[in-house]
């Protein structure tokens, strides 16, 4: 009884390897890439800048067109903040700096064949960033602070050229990132940031043909 429990077990995994072997598109897909974003703080006077960073994903793939992805991307405050303050000659901003962590998950509908593989999708989910907290801050000259944590979603797509079985290039990936970033100190501040999110790098892939 005890050899057969072993045989059936043994048959099952490999029943499941060689299904997950034989989809005609791969089953997971981790891309990671360099990416920079274009800030639109709603924060008069200050106006868009960029900041830059990277990050990466894991998609798990339900059919031959619809996955489910999960994204994950850091930035840094780039040099465009910081040239705005001095501009604006607001000597009490120079040391200002900030970061921005997006964590958002969603479907994805991918072409999985032939020599140019778009894809688009459509992510919800969190950002944080202490950027806002040290901004408002010095506006007001109080102990204040913007909302650190806030919601975030983005809508876009890209293209991915195989270069090989497993691994592909990912030239360009557009997205409209939303950011809902607040505070209660300063009267009439639009709490929605409407920014656009450049990716480039590398798509890797597992399963399948």
């Amino acid at each position: 009884m005890k050899n057969k429990l072993v045989l059936l077990v043994g048959f099952m995994f490999l029943l499941s390897i060689t299904a997950f072997a034989q989809n005609e598109y791969p089953t997971i897909e981790i891309p990671v890439g360099f990416s920079f974003v274009n800030v639109h703080p709603n924060l008069s006077p200050i106006t868009s800048f960029n900041v830059f960073g990277g990050g990466g994903g894991f998609v798990y793939n339900v059919t031959n067109w619809v996955g489910i992805k999960a994204d994950f991307f850091g930035y840094t405050q780039g040099s465009g903040l910081r040239n705005q303050i001095k501009n604006l000659d607001l000597p009490a901003f120079y040391n200002v700096n900030g970061n921005v962590f997006t964590y958002m998950f969603g479907p994805q509908v991918k072409k999985h064949s032939g020599m140019f593989q778009p894809f688009g999708e459509a992510l919800f989910g969190a950002a944080h960033t202490n950027a806002y907290a040290s901004i408002i801050s010095n506006l007001q000259q109080v102990q204040a602070s913007g909302n650190n944590n806030g919601f975030a979603m983005e809508y876009g797509g890209g293209l991915d050229v195989p270069i090989g079985k497993n691994i592909q290039i990912r030239p360009v990936e557009v997205d409209y990132l939303y950011t809902h970033f607040g505070s209660n100190h300063i009267a009439g501040y639009s709490t929605h940031q409407n920014n656009f999110k450049y990716v480039a790098g590398l798509n890797f892939t597992l399963g399948g043909k």
